[in-house]
């Protein structure tokens, strides 16, 4: 028969065992084909295309621009060909949490966790803390890798939905500036100079070269906006969400992380030490054990002596003054 000590280790070691299981063979299967985590990977999708587009409607318009007579708008090309730089690093990060999607959340719940509850049982068994950190370490990261993606995809669609509807439209005025210029270019009309076919397509007055610069600056601060709203919805925004993530898993479920190895910085005022295991030392003045002269009679400079006859010095008590018998005593 068990005792009660051992049916409730067996109960915590089964208890995370039936955990590994089920994040094995049920969580890591279905929860990716859900359609909170599917949700999620279209809208990545979707926002790897408004890149792509973003990157063509810049490079097209570079190219419309470096057409133009007398190489006027060479600075605006080449300020929007160097645009492309960073849709690369957008694109890189969205790859990367298209990855996390589809085999993250795998990860975590048919490696991480499982393994954290195997190092838990480790712990109940041993009792060592370095074990209790690094599972609770693997617990909080398995469920984070696997919620970060999704949660701030979706918390993007909520709260920046106005900055997406501005980037589309940028990207909108940037590819029908593009084909604009195109079609006045290759418009054979004579009776018509330049800026007058211009005037005609933008359907504004473009007097000289100096209002279509002025037309294409105003383009090039809309894209440069553009791309700070990707870089903040589609990089910023999975970074925030994995640390709010993080601290909210600490919060709810009340995951402690010790420190690994359980060593502990020493309080200058608790006289606590960085010792393993207990975290003190007993003070040499401390009333843990016998004073070295406790018992060796008295101190030699205390200003009393024993009573003659009496084989015994005088009582801890007592006062270090003499008496009036001994003090008449020759």
């Amino acid at each position: 028969m068990l005792s009660s000590k051992h049916a409730t280790l067996a109960i915590k070691i089964l208890s995370l065992l039936l955990v590994a299981v089920l994040s094995y063979f049920v969580v890591a299967t279905r929860l990716p084909e859900s359609g909170f985590v599917q949700d999620s990977l279209e809208s990545v999708e979707e926002s790897s295309d408004t890149v792509m587009r973003f990157s063509a409607a810049t490079l097209s318009t570079s190219l419309a621009i470096s057409a133009l007579p007398d190489d006027f708008g060479t600075p605006l090309a080449d300020s929007l060909a160097d645009m492309n730089i960073y849709f690369v690093a957008i694109l890189v990060v969205l790859f990367l949490e298209k990855l996390l999607i589809r085999y993250g959340i795998q990860a975590a719940f048919a490696i991480l966790i499982p393994l954290a509850c195997l190092v838990w049982t480790l712990f109940i068994v041993t009792k060592k803390d370095i074990l209790n950190g690094l599972a609770a370490r693997l617990c909080v990261l398995g469920l984070a890798v696997a919620f970060v993606i999704p949660c701030s995809t979706h918390i993007t669609d909520i709260v920046a939905s106005d900055l997406t509807a501005y980037v589309d439209g940028t990207i909108q005025e940037t590819e029908d500036g593009a084909s604009k210029l195109n079609e006045a270019m290759e418009d054979g009309a004579e009776d018509k100079t330049m800026f007058e076919k211009l005037s005609d397509l933008f359907q504004t007055a473009v007097h000289g070269i100096t209002d279509l610069l002025l037309h294409f600056q105003n383009t090039i601060r809309r894209c440069m906006n553009a791309i700070a709203i990707l870089i903040l919805t589609d990089c910023l925004m999975p970074l925030l969400t994995f640390l709010v993530l993080k601290w909210i898993l600490k919060e709810i479920f009340q995951i402690v992380v010790p420190p690994i190895g359980g060593y502990r910085i020493a309080d200058p005022g608790s006289g606590a030490g960085p010792y393993p295991g207990s975290g003190s030392r007993p003070d040499p003045g401390s009333e843990a054990g016998p004073h070295p002269r406790s018992e060796a009679g008295p101190h030699p400079g205390s200003g009393s002596r024993p009573h003659p006859g009496s084989g015994s010095g005088p009582h801890p008590g007592s006062s270090p003054m003499l008496s009036s018998t001994e003090e008449d005593e020759p």
